[in-house]
């Protein structure tokens, strides 16, 4: 039997007041109001900056026992670092995340487009043997030149998933690379924040096409 979470990039958007979060609820209180509706969550900030062990204890203490979560790998590792010397930022961010492991279903290694497969792929060969194994692995590219069997087979080999990642400019081919299947819709992220609270672009087409994507490559 497969199992399925659904859920949101983030959770603390002040948009959300009043139309999802009550008005007299607290910021401190949205993760754990937000867990009784959704049982997975994607966080989004740990891109911007890597989490004290505190704060990541934190979100584990405020969510039932079979929630889950996605996080993104830091822009330092990603965006600045582009893959390369990456073994110190590696190891504060899993020394970070250490408590949330078991919640964890993935972290997501987010490739920004003006990295391609030729300029990256060698750095992420050479990041693999940094990474800590208590931990699953996806991959996202914004750059269509690592859409190649060389990476998908790379990416086999070293148990780590293929995003699904639907978006207006580039949509990843629909590639298999582990049993576990990540599909992220992304939004109009040059919105306001407190516009995040209101239905920009309905998605429930398209979400119900990936769906039965998902089911047949299931099987």
């Amino acid at each position: 039997m497969n199992n399925y979470y659904v859920g949101c990039s983030g959770w603390s958007y002040e948009g959300w007041k009043n139309t999802f979060y009550p008005r007299n609820i607290d910021n401190k209180n949205y993760l754990s109001y937000y867990s009784k509706f959704f049982k997975f969550v994607e966080v989004d900030s740990t891109y911007y900056h890597i989490p004290s062990r505190e704060a990541v204890r934190g979100w584990k203490d405020k969510t039932p026992s079979d929630f889950k979560f996605s996080l993104k790998f830091p822009k330092v590792i990603t965006h600045e670092k582009k893959l390369e010397d990456v073994s110190k930022p590696l190891s504060i961010l899993f020394y970070a995340l250490e408590p949330l492991a078991e919640k964890t279903l993935t972290l997501l290694i987010q490739l920004p487009p003006f990295l391609s497969e030729k300029k990256g792929f060698t750095s992420l060969q050479t990041m693999i043997r940094f990474l800590d194994k208590r931990f699953r692995y996806a991959l996202e590219v914004r750059n269509s030149l690592w859409f190649s069997n060389k990476v998908f087979d790379f990416l086999k080999e070293h148990d780590i998933s293929w995003v699904w990642s639907v978006r207006d400019e580039l949509e990843s081919p629909l590639i298999v690379t582990t049993n576990q299947l990540y599909v992220r819709f992304i939004g109009d992220r040059s919105i306001s924040d407190i516009d995040f609270g209101k239905t920009v672009k309905d998605r429930s087409k398209e979400m119900l096409e990936y769906a039965k994507k998902n089911k047949r490559n299931a099987k």
